[in-house]
């Protein structure tokens, strides 16, 4: 039995009678929040999902040893007791399959799944100026009217390929990370190779190395790792956590602890977060950080409060990690082609995983470096690098996304004057808050640019920007109001706040999809508010307490 909602009706493409409050674009974590939320409202409203099932990012990347990076028991809601009370993780770190158990235990249990159209991947949106409504057009050509636009389509939900030409002359298997097909390829007896060495990558590697007859890894940017220390949850960890449950959601919201490892840390290892490194010795430092090492998760860039200002202390935690690999692997050239240089520690996001280095001592894995001597060309038996061919029949590509923005500016959603969201952020992705878009009037942004999004606990992002959005479409039905859009010089601002926040952090000389460098021609710039989702929502708040300052109503 689903739990008691005021929403008691389907509903099916839009007519001059049938004009939504609210279509949500996208059925993952965020998309079935506000969905749910809409509806408590007491709003018609509807989700589109361009995939055959909930889950988002989830339903789509489901490749060999999928897992999340954030711990289990904070990557989940917290808006509902029940939905709390009634599930139970399996494991610290959860694998897809559980993630999407989950996600569609909430759905069924909340009923929302009448109100979602699957495979219904949106072509077209419009806002017309007359109506004051949001015209949609799915590739299927269906058609929704509504008078709010909730974007969350998901900040990694457009992923990219690697530019390496003639991709169509090989004969082999190819496969891409996050389009990777349900029913599980084969990889007994066959020569794989990987392209990336990102996240992705790093858990992808270690299980195809135990089926593949050899693989070969395509290494461009090596990044900083750690491991996981996943294991399997106790009945002494859930009571634990049903005793400090409060206690750590009220962290999570207070004190930038994020869950990347850090859920069950003792408090003497999370204090060292509060203090710069100067305050220990250089033996008092290595101490911690090898505390944090042992403990496993993405728990290093938390070690002390200044290692993404102090430069000096950077260099020494990267050192530090370097040194590590060097130990791990034992052939030193294999070693050195997986050792970041010249890179910060945290201008990348840090890959979390199991045995990733390790997989590297196996006789049937090869490391090749092609930052030097990028892969030339894809032929019929493999890929070329320098001039040599590696034979291959299997290519899978961890070759990251359009982040942030790609999700969007693949749709052609057109503004108040005709522009497209692609036009207007070409040079660079404004918005005011992460959550509106000038120009775009009643478009609300879940995840998006400006947001703190994939810089902190996404879940914990999006709850907080579901419920904001929620009291704002309240405000305008309580002061008899249809439309809002951004000022243009309240957008400038933030967007200027979005930059001041890493001037003077390592994060300026990152080369990295936070920065949108991966992906050719996008502007160059910061695309999530690194500030934290304590100062993001002390700003938002400040913004809702002056009526929503810098959103025009009409």
């Amino acid at each position: 039995m689903a739990l008691e909602s005021r929403h008691t009706s389907s509903i099916d493409s839009a007519s001059d009678n049938n004009v939504l409050d609210a279509l949500v674009l996208g059925g993952g974590f965020g998309g079935l929040h506000m969905l749910h939320q809409l509806r408590e409202m007491g709003l018609k409203a509807l989700a589109l999902e361009a995939g055959n099932g909930v889950g988002g990012a989830w339903y789509w990347n489901r490749y060999p040893g999928a897992r999340c990076d954030v711990e289990s028991l904070v990557y989940c809601y917290s808006f509902s007791p029940i939905i709390d009370a009634e599930w139970t993780w399996t494991e610290r770190y959860a694998a897809q399959p559980e993630i999407v158990r989950y996600v569609n235990f909430v759905c069924d249990r909340l009923d929302l799944r009448k109100d979602i159209r699957f495979n219904s991947r949106l072509a077209k949106a419009s806002f017309d100026k007359a109506t004051g409504l949001w015209s949609f057009i799915t590739e299927k050509g269906d058609t929704y009217r509504a008078r709010h636009f909730v974007s969350s389509a998901g900040p990694i939900s457009a992923p990219i390929w690697p530019d390496i030409p003639d991709r169509d002359k090989f004969k082999g298997e190819i496969y891409h990370t996050a389009k990777w097909p349900q029913q599980e390829p084969d990889f007994k007896g066959k020569r794989v190779g990987v392209i990336g060495t990102g996240s992705s990558g790093t858990q992808l590697i270690p299980i195809v190395a135990e089926q593949a007859k050899h693989l070969t890894v395509f290494v461009r940017t090596p990044n900083y790792y750690a491991n996981a220390y996943n294991r399997l949850m106790t009945e002494a960890d859930r009571a634990w956590w049903k005793e400090n449950k409060a206690k750590i959601r009220k962290r999570l919201l207070t004190s930038e602890i994020v869950g990347s490892g850090d859920v069950f840390m003792a408090d003497d290892m999370l204090a060292t977060r509060l203090r710069r490194g100067d305050e220990y010795t250089k033996e008092q430092r290595r101490e911690i950080l090898e505390k944090r090492w042992q403990f496993g998760g993405a728990t290093m860039p938390r070690a002390f409060v200044d290692i993404m200002t102090n430069h000096e202390l950077n260099d020494e935690v990267s050192d530090f990690l370097r040194a590590k690999i060097a130990h791990i692997i034992k052939d030193p050239a294999t070693a050195e082609i997986m050792t970041p240089r010249n890179i910060y520690f945290g201008t990348k996001r840090i890959c979390v995983g199991t045995n990733f280095y390790e997989t590297f001592n196996r006789p049937n894995v090869t490391a090749v470096g092609v930052k030097k001597t990028p892969i030339q060309r894809f032929t019929e038996k493999g890929l070329v690098v320098d001039g040599k061919e590696y034979e291959l029949d299997v290519v899978i590509c961890a070759s990251g996304f359009d982040a942030l923005t790609g999700a969007l500016t693949v749709i052609d959603i057109r503004g108040v004057d005709g522009q497209t969201i692609k036009d207007v952020w070409s040079k660079g992705s404004d918005t005011y808050l992460g959550i509106g878009i000038a120009g775009f009037p009643n478009l609300h942004l879940i995840g998006g640019p400006g947001s703190p999004s994939v810089l902190v606990n996404v879940i914990m992002a999006n709850e907080y920007q579901v419920g904001w959005i929620s009291r704002r479409i309240k405000y305008m039905q309580d002061n008899g109001l249809t439309r809002v859009d951004v000022d243009p010089a309240y957008q400038a601002k933030w967007t200027q706040t979005v930059n001041d926040v890493i001037q003077g952090t390592v994060l300026t000389s990152a080369d990295s999809w936070y920065v949108g460098t991966n992906v050719p021609g996008k502007a160059k710039g910061i695309l999530a508010y690194a500030g934290g989702i304590v100062n993001y929502k002390q700003a938002c708040d400040a913004v809702a307490a002056k009526n929503y300052e810098g959103f025009v109503f009409s």
